[in-house]
């Protein structure tokens, strides 16, 4: 069995929280994979879905992101570059002609 430790680091993380309005039928792995892909290597966890809401014909997700890096105290600015470009890439999509929500 090979086995490798890889050490945690020591400096702080930082988590946000990102909630999507979608349309009826847009699964929450299609929206978790858009965030995913534009959050970046500073990501270590996430995006894990922690609330499922329905109302009408529309679902809102809500995903928690957590970052950190190994060599530096990540900043605001930073992180918040991120979250835009995460929610810039949701609100570019359309199910049906029906534009996705951030909140």
């Amino acid at each position: 069995m090979n086995t490798n430790f890889k050490m945690w680091s020591l400096f702080p993380f930082i988590a946000r929280d990102v909630a999507v309005w979608v349309p009826e039928g847009v699964t929450s792995e299609e929206v978790e994979k858009i965030i995913k892909n534009n959050a970046g290597e500073m990501a270590i966890r996430g995006p894990e879905l922690f609330d499922e809401f329905k109302k009408g014909n529309q679902t809102s997700y809500a995903f928690r992101l957590v970052f950190q890096s190994f060599d530096r105290t990540l900043t605001d600015a930073e992180i918040n570059e991120i979250m835009m470009k995460i929610s810039n890439k949701i609100k570019d999509q359309k199910t049906n002609g029906i534009g996705w929500q951030v909140r």
